[in-house]
This record gives C-alpha cells, structure tokens and sequence, in this order.
C-alpha cells in the first residue's frame, strides 16, 4: 500500500504543478517587464518537482494513517482531501504571500486586497466538497476528480490578494463606465470588482463541480499518465504565448530608425560607447586597490586606456549625478536634485526631485544633432526613468523593468521567487532590474543594428545596487564557506525569522556579496569588450567606464548612498580609451563627473556650449564641489581642492577639513587645526556658489507628476516602505 499511496501522490503532486505553472504564468503578461527566455521552463521544471514532493511527502503521511484502517477504497479521496487538498491550499496560500525583504530590509510586497479572506472562500470550498462526497466518492481517478479545485484556489487567491495589482484594468471600466453610471469612487468600485469577481469564481467552480458528473464515463477513465501528458502540453501552450506576448510588447517599442549616418569617414569618432556602473565605488575594484576584487577584465581594458585616479561624482546618488554627466553642469546649476523649498516629501522625509529641465543641452541631444544615432539600455529603471527626463536626445531609450518587479506590484506572486531568494539560484529572477549579462546582450542588440552607422550608445549597469545577488560562482568568490548558498540561508534565518544577528557579521557578509556583484560586472563587461573586438570596433571606438556614486558600508557610521559624502560614496572609478587608444596610462588631478561632458565632446571634435561649467581633462584645474540635498542636514557641499577636502552643511552638522593625501579615509578631522586652510577652504566654497546658479525653471512634468510605474519601481528598489 505504502508504494501506491506514496505513487499516486506524486502524481497527484505533478498534477498540480502543471495547473499552478499555468496560473503562474500570467505574472508575465505584466506591463513592460522583461522576461528571460529560460523563464517559463524554470517554471515548469520548479512547480513540477516541489509539488511532486509535496503530493509524496502526503502520499507517507496518509500511508501511515491507513495502516491500520481497512477503508482505503471506500475513503480513498476523501483522505486525499485532507491530507494533500487542505495543506495545498494552506501552503499555497502562505507561500505565495511571503515579501521579500528589499535592500532596506523592508517588505517590497504590496498589502493584499482582501487580507485574509481569500483563505475563508478556499475553506469554504474544501468543506462543501467534503461535505457533498459527491466528487470525493466517485471513484479512484483522484488527479482529474480534484482539478477543478485546484483551479480556482489559484484563481482565488491571485484574484483576492492582486486586485490592486490588476487595478489597471478596472480602472478602465471604472473611468469610462462606473464613475459616470454609479457615482461611485474607485475604492466602492473595487470592492464591487471584489466582491462580483470572487462570486463569479465560486459559480464557475459549483458548474464544473455539477457537470462533472456526465464526465464520469470519459475523462474520469483515463490515466492519471494521460491526464499530466495533456496538462504539460496546456501548460506549454499557455507559458509559450505568454512569453511570446511578452517579447513582442516589449521587443516593438525598439522603431526602426530613419536616415543612419553610414557615410563614417566624415565622423572624426563614429562610435561612443559610455558605461555607468551605477553604486560601484572605485577603492573596490583592484586598478585602484589591490585589497579588492580583482577585476580582470577592466584590468585587461585599462591598459588601452587612460585611467582617472581622483574621478569625484557631482552627488551621493543616481538623479543629479546622471544629470551631471549628460549637461556638464553640476546640481546647483542643472536643478534635478532634492528641492528642498518643496512643501511635499518623498520617502524617508527625502525632498522630491524635480526631473531635468526641457531647455536643458544634453550629450545625447548635441550627438542626435550631430548625425549619430543616440540609443541607450538601462537597468536601473527607476531613478533614469523617462519621467526624470533623462531621455533627452535618445531615439531609443529602453528602460524595461524585470520579472522580479512582480514583487512590488503584487502581494501574491510564484512561489519560485521565494525559492530564488532563499538560496540564491538564478537571481535574475528576483531582481526588479535587469543584470548585467541581460543589459550587455541587450546593447550588443543595439549595437549590431547600427554597426554600420555612427551612434552614442549609453549602458547603465545596476548589479552593485542593493539588495546584493551575485549569481553563481559570484556569490562565493569572497565568502570563505563551502556551501555559500546555505550560508545566505543561515544570515538571513538569523536575521528575519531568529532575530538574532550579529550586525559586524552581517555587513561583512553584505561586502562580500557587493564584491560579488562587482566580480560579475567585470565578467559581462569581459563579454561586451570581446564581442566589441570580434566585429573590429573596439579599436576605433571611444569607450567611457565611469559610475554615478559609491556606497558606504558603515563608514563614518553611515551605510547605502543618498547620504554625507564621504570617500567611499562619491570617489567613482573613470576609464577612458581613446579611439586606438591614443592616450594611456593615469592621471592623478581631481576630475568631476560634470567634467566628462565636454572632456567626450572635445574627444569626437563636436561643439561645446559655452555655459557649462565642467571642463575637459586637459585645462587647468579647478575647484571640484559635490552636492547632496536633504532635508535634515539642508544644503550639503564637499569642495577639493588639490589635497584638500572640505565639507560643509546647512544644518545639525559642523564643517570637516581633510587632507586627502595624508588621510585618504578621512579619519581625522582637520578643521579645526589648520585653521589657516579652513576660512580659505569656506571662501572658495562661498565664491563657486556664487558663480553656479541654477541656470533653468524646472521641468513642467513638475516634482509632484512622477508616473506610477516610477514609484512602484522605487518601491521595488526599497526607496519607498
């Protein structure tokens, strides 16, 4: 008896992944999200074995009840009910709910709709079958007898828990139909949505539960193989057009360009390639220090280039320092910062910032006017939103969001994603951008459909951003465990469910999985920089390594970005190749982010605007500043000037002097020691505010005008709790 039950159940258990599979597969008809093309397999291969698993784990359990009992026959499905039917259902449910804690170790889930009450409609169901015995005594044919139960409970529970998430589409009804008709508000018509979609379910299933009665002589006769035969083959009909519905919405926002520049011998550089590594600090990558990750590949790219050792970014996170970079002005000047004279607040009592002004000249603008084509593919699809307008300029500006978004927009999710989490397998799949390995095949894309004309192609990498997921080997590299999978159980175990955590132990283990990160950055920039010479343009192509800002790992007692500018949050790495690498080697002067605007015009002979502020590498030097806006410590500067570094806020704060060369990690505090150097220090501070003023009005998309999608992508990334 034990080998039948035990056979049935992983039957039972197979067919039940194949119906969750299905279900779980509408998550990929989510608006603009990417979907890896191994995606639907993962589903069908995970769902298949744990519930496999499941169905014999109650296959032993009902084994030993029966043992001594002698009515199987009689009882057989009844039995099921209670030993497989009912703990699904439980399982299923909790599972499916749990939140993955983001990179502020916050929820990223989404509250449900309807709380717990999906879970009393799921009861409800469980117990007029048992109470009927009409389905549970119709004979032995217990994996199709329980499929329509198992259908709706999916449906149940997707429905109940993500009618927020599928709020878009009612809320087409409600604004052409309900607003007008029933003078109702969104929240009324939700719970009208609720409770009509929840009936309707139940009456669907009380129909299949009725009508399968003149199925008995049919369907109910065939086996059990038969029955997981077709559910696969249902199963990859539905996961392969969801995919393929996916891939086209996504795929046909790439249009095809008009009027290619192909006459390259008119272009002094036919092709830009700029790269930002977005949180990479540069003390962590072995060409500015040999004590971190060994970056092989950059290694490898910077002896054709030109490396920038004292490259310092215009701000401590991703907005104003990318709006640096693509107007050579700095934050005062181009204005898309904190606003801190804004009534209204973001998370954390963070100002709201205002998106780049329409009249600002960027570098993807002057190359469009230039005859290139400017294309861009991005990962951190939040803060480099088009919403932010960033965009200027870009033909193609693709800013997709991943699988792992899923997350943020719905309480409810697959099951496979907790998994993912737990153990590190396949992060891609957890992760609401997409990595590295994605972003280099997607500009690769890009880059073989406008090989044979000029462009300015923009790739923005985020793998380094918390939540850290290295994949496999990467995770390990800097974790001294011989299973590194179970050691990321074990912190988080401790952390989350134990409450008992060692914090030094656990920051450790977050730098570890940072390098991690970094690791794999340089092996998918390895992939980008050999294909590059494969088609013969890297030689000729200016190629940009730079990032945005940094990240503090209890320095200074601060941790993350969007914080006081220390070394490790705005000390960004700079590599540069020239086109056939005409110049190499280092250079130690400090150099602004803003600095890299005119510095890659200069390089491709195209016209500088006059009122920038930045300044191509090889003029004199001037007084470098960063800025960082917040509400609390008000208008945040950090000004270098040859060796020195001084630090200045608004508020709660008193200044700081160091000198770089002696104390490159700024453990002590000069400023009240060389008090021939601060007031000079405090006067050019006060002299480069007066001469960058804020140069544009804001942008009428205005601070308080962020789309949807934006803060759910903030959200995403733990921004927002």
């Amino acid at each position: 008896m034990f080998k039948k039950l035990a056979l049935k159940g992983f039957s039972f258990g197979i067919t039940v992944g194949l119906i969750v599979t299905i279900f779980d597969g509408l998550f990929m008809l989510t608006k603009n999200i990417y979907v890896p093309s191994d995606y639907p397999i993962l589903l069908i291969f995970f769902n298949t074995i744990f519930w496999m698993f499941f169905g014999g784990v109650s296959g032993f359990f009902l084994w030993i009840f029966m043992r001594n009992r002698k009515d199987l026959l009689e009882k057989e499905n009844i039995y099921w009910v209670t030993f497989f039917l009912l703990p699904f259902s439980i399982m299923y449910g909790l599972l499916g709910r749990i939140s993955i804690p983001s990179s502020n170790f916050t929820s990223t889930s989404p509250p449900t709709f309807d709380h717990d009450l999906s879970f009393i409609w799921v009861m409800l169901i469980l117990l007029f079958l048992v109470i009927s015995k009409k389905r549970v005594t119709e004979g032995k044919a217990v994996t199709i007898s329980f499929i329509p139960e198992v259908s709706v409970f999916c449906l149940i529970f997707q429905f109940c828990s993500n009618l927020l998430h599928i709020q878009t589409i009612t809320t087409v009804c409600f604004n052409y139909f309900i607003k007008n008709i029933l003078n109702v508000g969104l929240v009324q018509y939700l719970n009208i949505v609720y409770i009509f979609g929840t009936l309707l379910l139940i009456a669907f299933y009380f129909i299949i539960f009725y009508a399968s009665r003149y199925l008995r002589k049919g369907v109910l006769s065939w086996s059990k193989y038969s029955i997981n035969a077709i559910l696969l083959i249902i199963a990859i009909f539905c996961l392969t057009g969801f995919y393929a519905w996916n891939n086209i919405s996504h795929t046909k926002q790439e249009l095809p360009f008009n009027g290619a520049e192909k006459n390259l011998k008119v272009k002094k550089v036919p092709h830009i390639i700029l790269i930002v590594l977005d949180t990479v600090r540069a003390d962590h990558l072995s060409i500015y220090s040999s004590n971190h990750v060994f970056t092989k590949n950059l290694e490898e790219f910077s002896q054709d280039a030109l490396v920038f050792e004292n490259c310092v970014a215009t701000s401590s996170w991703t907005i104003p320092s990318h709006a640096s970079l693509f107007t050579g002005l700095y934050p005062s000047e181009h204005g898309s910062h904190g606003n801190l004279d804004s009534k209204t607040k973001w998370f954390d009592n963070f100002p709201p910032t205002v998106p780049l002004s329409e009249e600002a000249l960027t570098l993807a603008e002057i190359f469009k006017d230039n005859g290139y084509q400017t294309v861009a593919a991005i990962s951190n699809y939040a803060f480099l939103h088009k919403g932010f307008n960033l965009d200027q300029g870009f033909q193609i500006y693709d800013t997709i969001r991943s699988i792992g978004v899923i997350y943020s927009l719905a309480p409810f999710h697959p099951i496979v994603h907790l998994f993912c989490h737990l153990t590190n397998i396949s992060p891609k799949y957890i992760l609401p951008y997409r990595t590295a390995d994605e972003i280099t095949n997607s500009s690769l894309r890009l880059i073989d459909k406008l090989k044979s004309g000029a462009f300015f192609l923009f790739t923005n990498y985020m793998d380094a951003h918390a939540p850290y997921h290295p994949p496999s080997p990467f995770h390990g590299y800097f974790v001294e465990k011989t299973f590194p999978h179970l050691y990321r159980l074990e912190h988080y175990l401790r952390r989350f469910i134990l409450k008992q955590w060692n914090e030094k132990d656990w920051i450790a283990y977050q730098r570890s999985q940072y390098d991690g990160e970094i690791a794999y950055l340089d092996n998918s920039l390895g992939k980008l920089f050999s294909q590059l010479k494969n088609i013969g343009m890297y030689d000729s192509s200016l190629i940009i390594v730079t990032s945005d800002h940094g990240e503090l790992f209890g320095s200074h007692g601060f941790y993350g970005h969007r914080t006081l500018m220390y070394e490790g949050l705005i000390k960004v790495p700079l590599i540069i190749k020239f086109p056939f690498s005409k110049r190499v080697g280092s250079e130690k002067k400090n150099f602004s982010l803003a600095d890299l605007f005119p510095t890659i015009l200069s390089i491709c002979d195209l016209p500088i605007p006059e009122d920038i502020s930045g300044k191509a590498f090889w003029e004199d030097s001037l007084s470098i500043v960063s800025e960082f806006y917040n509400y609390g410590i008000g208008n945040h500067q950090a000004l270098y000037d040859g060796k020195y570094k001084y630090m200045s806020y608004q508020h709660q704060r008193e200044p700081e002097l160091y000198d770089l060369g002696r104390d490159p990690k700024e453990k002590d505090n000069l400023v009240n020691v060389l008090q021939e150097v601060t007031p000079k220090m405090k006067a050019k501070l006060r002299e480069w505010e007066m001469t960058h003023a804020k140069k544009f009005k804001d942008s009428e998309k205005g601070e308080g005008k962020l789309s949807k999608e934006i803060w759910e992508g903030l959200k995403a990334l733990g921004y927002i709790h």
